[in-house]
Protein backbone atom coordinates (compact mmCIF):
# COMPACT_ATOMS: atom_id res chain seq x y z
CA UNK A 1 0.00 0.00 0.00
CA UNK A 2 2.70 2.71 0.98
CA UNK A 3 4.20 1.48 -2.71
CA UNK A 4 1.47 2.71 -4.42
CA UNK A 5 1.69 6.19 -2.00
CA UNK A 6 4.93 7.12 -3.12
CA UNK A 7 3.97 6.25 -7.00
CA UNK A 8 1.26 8.81 -6.64
CA UNK A 9 3.44 11.36 -5.03
CA UNK A 10 6.09 10.91 -7.83
CA UNK A 11 3.49 11.18 -10.24
CA UNK A 12 2.15 14.23 -8.74
CA UNK A 13 5.68 15.69 -8.44
CA UNK A 14 6.41 15.40 -12.25
CA UNK A 15 2.98 17.02 -12.42
CA UNK A 16 4.23 19.99 -11.89
CA UNK A 17 8.21 19.79 -12.17
CA UNK A 18 8.31 22.15 -15.18
CA UNK A 19 6.24 24.62 -13.80
CA UNK A 20 7.87 27.71 -12.10
CA UNK A 21 8.53 27.23 -8.69
CA UNK A 22 5.94 29.71 -7.12
CA UNK A 23 3.29 27.91 -9.03
CA UNK A 24 4.66 24.33 -7.16
CA UNK A 25 4.44 26.50 -3.91
CA UNK A 26 1.06 27.48 -4.61
CA UNK A 27 -0.12 23.86 -5.60
CA UNK A 28 2.09 22.54 -2.57
CA UNK A 29 -0.05 24.82 -0.22
CA UNK A 30 -3.22 24.12 -1.75
CA UNK A 31 -3.18 20.11 -0.35
CA UNK A 32 -6.01 19.13 1.93
CA UNK A 33 -3.41 18.18 4.53
CA UNK A 34 -5.31 16.11 7.50
CA UNK A 35 -4.83 17.83 10.74
CA UNK A 36 -5.95 15.56 13.84
CA UNK A 37 -2.94 16.09 16.34
CA UNK A 38 -3.15 20.20 15.87
CA UNK A 39 -6.91 19.82 17.25
CA UNK A 40 -4.93 18.03 20.34
CA UNK A 41 -2.44 21.37 21.12
CA UNK A 42 -3.01 24.62 21.89
CA UNK A 43 -2.12 26.77 19.07
CA UNK A 44 -1.29 30.23 18.21
CA UNK A 45 0.44 32.46 16.08
CA UNK A 46 3.29 35.53 17.14
CA UNK A 47 6.64 37.30 15.97
CA UNK A 48 10.18 36.34 17.37
CA UNK A 49 12.95 38.88 16.17
CA UNK A 50 10.41 40.04 13.29
CA UNK A 51 9.84 36.26 11.94
CA UNK A 52 6.50 34.78 12.01
CA UNK A 53 5.96 31.81 13.97
CA UNK A 54 3.50 29.26 15.07
CA UNK A 55 3.27 28.09 18.81
CA UNK A 56 2.57 24.23 19.20
CA UNK A 57 1.86 23.91 23.50
CA UNK A 58 0.45 20.11 24.97
CA UNK A 59 -1.06 20.40 27.96
CA UNK A 60 2.38 19.95 30.28
CA UNK A 61 5.08 21.12 28.14
CA UNK A 62 8.65 20.66 29.68
CA UNK A 63 10.87 22.78 30.34
CA UNK A 64 12.53 22.79 27.25
CA UNK A 65 11.18 24.54 23.30
CA UNK A 66 12.07 22.80 20.51
CA UNK A 67 12.22 25.04 17.24
CA UNK A 68 11.17 23.48 14.03
CA UNK A 69 12.52 24.69 10.68
CA UNK A 70 10.35 23.06 8.21
CA UNK A 71 11.13 21.12 5.36
CA UNK A 72 10.19 21.81 0.82
CA UNK A 73 13.42 22.89 -0.63
CA UNK A 74 13.14 26.18 0.73
CA UNK A 75 10.85 27.22 -2.36
CA UNK A 76 7.43 25.60 -0.36
CA UNK A 77 6.22 24.44 3.04
CA UNK A 78 4.67 25.86 6.04
CA UNK A 79 3.87 24.78 9.85
CA UNK A 80 0.26 26.68 8.81
CA UNK A 81 0.00 23.63 6.09
CA UNK A 82 2.16 20.65 4.75
CA UNK A 83 4.33 20.28 8.98
CA UNK A 84 0.79 21.44 11.16
CA UNK A 85 0.37 17.82 12.11
CA UNK A 86 3.85 17.41 12.42
CA UNK A 87 4.71 19.72 14.97
CA UNK A 88 1.67 19.44 16.49
CA UNK A 89 2.71 15.14 16.64
CA UNK A 90 5.84 16.02 17.97
CA UNK A 91 4.66 18.70 20.70
CA UNK A 92 2.53 15.63 22.02
CA UNK A 93 4.74 13.06 21.89
CA UNK A 94 7.96 14.82 23.21
CA UNK A 95 5.42 16.67 26.03
CA UNK A 96 7.48 20.11 24.63
CA UNK A 97 6.04 23.45 23.04
CA UNK A 98 7.04 22.99 19.40
CA UNK A 99 7.74 26.55 17.97
CA UNK A 100 7.46 26.79 14.25
CA UNK A 101 9.73 29.35 12.01
CA UNK A 102 8.11 30.89 8.69
CA UNK A 103 11.18 31.78 7.33
CA UNK A 104 11.21 33.68 3.88
CA UNK A 105 10.98 31.26 0.79
CA UNK A 106 13.16 31.50 -2.30
CA UNK A 107 13.23 32.24 -5.03
CA UNK A 108 12.13 35.99 -4.03
CA UNK A 109 14.19 35.45 -1.21
CA UNK A 110 17.16 33.58 -2.06
CA UNK A 111 19.90 32.41 0.77
CA UNK A 112 20.95 33.54 3.24
CA UNK A 113 17.19 35.10 4.23
CA UNK A 114 16.37 31.74 5.54
CA UNK A 115 19.33 31.72 7.95
CA UNK A 116 18.73 35.58 9.08
CA UNK A 117 15.14 34.14 9.98
CA UNK A 118 16.22 31.49 12.04
CA UNK A 119 19.15 32.92 13.96
CA UNK A 120 16.62 35.93 14.25
CA UNK A 121 13.68 34.05 15.87
CA UNK A 122 15.77 31.75 17.65
CA UNK A 123 18.29 34.99 19.07
CA UNK A 124 14.47 36.22 20.28
CA UNK A 125 13.81 33.16 22.96
CA UNK A 126 17.93 32.19 23.64
CA UNK A 127 17.61 32.59 27.42
CA UNK A 128 15.01 29.04 27.15
CA UNK A 129 17.29 25.95 26.43
CA UNK A 130 16.68 24.76 23.08
CA UNK A 131 16.74 22.34 20.47
CA UNK A 132 16.57 23.00 16.96
CA UNK A 133 14.79 20.24 14.27
CA UNK A 134 14.03 20.05 10.99
CA UNK A 135 13.28 18.17 8.01
CA UNK A 136 15.05 18.15 4.11
CA UNK A 137 16.07 21.75 3.99
CA UNK A 138 14.60 22.86 7.43
CA UNK A 139 17.86 20.29 8.33
CA UNK A 140 20.32 21.72 6.66
CA UNK A 141 18.81 25.41 8.10
CA UNK A 142 18.52 24.00 11.57
CA UNK A 143 22.66 22.84 11.45
CA UNK A 144 23.52 26.27 9.74
CA UNK A 145 21.77 27.86 12.56
CA UNK A 146 23.14 25.85 15.08
CA UNK A 147 26.66 27.51 13.98
CA UNK A 148 25.33 30.91 15.72
CA UNK A 149 22.42 29.88 18.14
CA UNK A 150 23.06 27.92 21.45
CA UNK A 151 21.12 25.02 21.73
CA UNK A 152 21.13 21.63 23.79
CA UNK A 153 20.75 19.60 20.50
CA UNK A 154 19.68 19.08 16.70
CA UNK A 155 16.99 16.56 15.23
CA UNK A 156 17.90 16.25 11.75
CA UNK A 157 14.95 14.08 9.78
CA UNK A 158 16.49 13.85 6.11
CA UNK A 159 18.54 17.03 6.25
CA UNK A 160 19.27 18.31 2.64
CA UNK A 161 23.13 18.60 3.63
CA UNK A 162 24.05 19.19 0.36
CA UNK A 163 22.33 21.11 -2.79
CA UNK A 164 25.03 20.37 -5.38
CA UNK A 165 23.80 16.90 -4.43
CA UNK A 166 26.80 14.45 -5.39
CA UNK A 167 26.06 11.37 -4.17
CA UNK A 168 25.32 7.97 -5.91
CA UNK A 169 22.56 7.31 -3.86
CA UNK A 170 20.50 10.10 -6.01
CA UNK A 171 20.96 7.69 -8.89
CA UNK A 172 20.70 4.13 -7.29
CA UNK A 173 17.44 5.39 -5.35
CA UNK A 174 15.67 7.28 -8.29
CA UNK A 175 12.79 4.44 -8.95
CA UNK A 176 11.85 4.18 -5.32
CA UNK A 177 11.64 8.10 -4.46
CA UNK A 178 8.85 10.60 -4.86
CA UNK A 179 10.99 13.19 -5.95
CA UNK A 180 13.44 13.95 -8.86
CA UNK A 181 17.61 15.09 -8.58
CA UNK A 182 16.71 17.58 -11.80
CA UNK A 183 13.67 19.08 -9.97
CA UNK A 184 15.85 19.73 -6.41
CA UNK A 185 18.40 21.36 -8.53
CA UNK A 186 16.44 23.71 -10.21
CA UNK A 187 15.06 24.13 -6.91
CA UNK A 188 18.84 24.62 -5.23
CA UNK A 189 19.46 27.15 -7.71
CA UNK A 190 16.63 29.21 -7.04
CA UNK A 191 17.64 29.51 -3.30
CA UNK A 192 21.21 29.75 -3.48
CA UNK A 193 20.46 32.95 -6.27
CA UNK A 194 24.19 34.40 -7.51
CA UNK A 195 25.98 31.97 -4.99
CA UNK A 196 27.48 28.56 -5.71
CA UNK A 197 25.61 25.80 -4.77
CA UNK A 198 29.08 24.47 -3.23
CA UNK A 199 28.84 27.41 -0.59
CA UNK A 200 26.21 25.87 0.97
CA UNK A 201 27.05 22.20 1.53
CA UNK A 202 27.34 21.30 5.29
CA UNK A 203 30.10 19.36 4.51
CA UNK A 204 32.30 22.91 4.30
CA UNK A 205 30.98 23.59 7.31
CA UNK A 206 33.47 23.31 11.03
CA UNK A 207 31.12 20.55 12.51
CA UNK A 208 33.37 20.17 15.81
CA UNK A 209 31.27 23.18 17.44
CA UNK A 210 27.90 21.59 17.14
CA UNK A 211 25.78 19.59 19.83
CA UNK A 212 24.94 16.25 20.01
CA UNK A 213 22.73 15.48 16.91
CA UNK A 214 20.29 13.28 15.78
CA UNK A 215 19.72 12.14 12.08
CA UNK A 216 17.10 9.84 10.43
CA UNK A 217 16.79 8.95 7.08
CA UNK A 218 15.37 6.27 4.73
CA UNK A 219 17.38 3.59 3.11
CA UNK A 220 15.59 4.30 -0.22
CA UNK A 221 16.19 8.08 -0.16
CA UNK A 222 17.82 10.07 -2.51
CA UNK A 223 20.33 12.03 -0.40
CA UNK A 224 21.10 8.86 1.61
CA UNK A 225 24.58 8.79 0.71
CA UNK A 226 25.27 12.27 1.28
CA UNK A 227 23.63 11.93 4.56
CA UNK A 228 25.62 9.24 5.45
CA UNK A 229 28.72 11.13 4.89
CA UNK A 230 27.62 14.09 6.86
CA UNK A 231 27.32 12.01 9.74
CA UNK A 232 31.03 9.95 9.31
CA UNK A 233 32.33 13.48 9.43
CA UNK A 234 30.43 14.27 12.20
CA UNK A 235 31.47 11.78 13.73
CA UNK A 236 35.35 12.28 12.91
CA UNK A 237 34.67 15.95 14.29
CA UNK A 238 34.10 14.59 18.25
CA UNK A 239 30.26 15.70 17.66
CA UNK A 240 27.79 12.98 19.48
CA UNK A 241 25.38 12.23 16.29
CA UNK A 242 23.03 8.86 16.11
CA UNK A 243 21.45 7.54 13.34
CA UNK A 244 18.39 5.99 12.45
CA UNK A 245 18.08 4.01 8.86
CA UNK A 246 14.31 3.54 8.10
CA UNK A 247 14.88 0.08 5.83
CA UNK A 248 13.56 0.77 2.44
CA UNK A 249 11.64 3.71 3.12
CA UNK A 250 11.88 7.04 0.87
CA UNK A 251 12.86 10.68 1.92
CA UNK A 252 11.91 11.90 4.95
CA UNK A 253 10.39 8.42 6.59
CA UNK A 254 9.43 10.43 9.97
CA UNK A 255 6.85 12.64 8.36
CA UNK A 256 5.03 9.35 7.09
CA UNK A 257 4.83 7.86 10.27
CA UNK A 258 1.30 7.47 10.41
CA UNK A 259 1.25 5.61 7.12
CA UNK A 260 4.15 2.95 7.43
CA UNK A 261 5.63 1.46 10.85
CA UNK A 262 9.36 2.01 9.17
CA UNK A 263 8.20 5.34 9.67
CA UNK A 264 6.82 5.34 13.21
CA UNK A 265 9.98 3.88 14.55
CA UNK A 266 11.67 6.66 12.96
CA UNK A 267 9.49 9.31 14.33
CA UNK A 268 9.80 7.60 17.76
CA UNK A 269 13.60 7.05 17.63
CA UNK A 270 13.37 11.09 17.34
CA UNK A 271 11.26 11.36 20.21
CA UNK A 272 13.38 9.16 22.50
CA UNK A 273 16.48 11.31 21.65
CA UNK A 274 14.58 14.58 22.32
CA UNK A 275 13.41 12.98 26.04
CA UNK A 276 16.87 11.64 26.67
CA UNK A 277 17.95 15.57 26.09
CA UNK A 278 15.56 17.26 28.22
CA UNK A 279 16.37 14.55 31.18
CA UNK A 280 19.61 15.12 30.38
CA UNK A 281 19.10 19.31 30.75
CA UNK A 282 20.87 20.94 33.96
CA UNK A 283 18.84 23.92 33.64
CA UNK A 284 22.35 25.78 32.51
CA UNK A 285 21.66 27.08 29.31
CA UNK A 286 24.53 26.50 26.57
CA UNK A 287 26.79 29.09 25.42
CA UNK A 288 28.69 29.13 21.70
CA UNK A 289 32.28 29.12 21.90
CA UNK A 290 33.40 32.49 22.21
CA UNK A 291 34.50 32.21 18.27
CA UNK A 292 31.09 31.79 17.41
CA UNK A 293 29.12 33.96 19.91
CA UNK A 294 31.57 36.69 17.46
CA UNK A 295 30.89 35.49 14.10
CA UNK A 296 26.96 35.36 15.17
CA UNK A 297 26.34 38.80 15.93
Amino acid sequence: MFEWTVRWLRADWNETAASPLVFQRAVAASRPYPHPHVKQVTTRTGILGGVPVRHFIPASPGPVTLVYFHGGSYIYGSTHTSHADFCAHLALAASLEVIGVEYRLAPEHPWPAQLEDAVAACSAIAERPLILAGDSAGGHLAVKAAHAVPAIALVLLSPWVDLEMPGRSYFENDAFEYGTRDVLLRHARGVAGKLPLASLSLARDPLRALPPCFVALGDAELPRDDILAFVEKARDAGVECRLHVAADMPHNPALFEAYHPAARAAFDAAVAFVGERVAGYQGVPPRLPGSMVMAAR
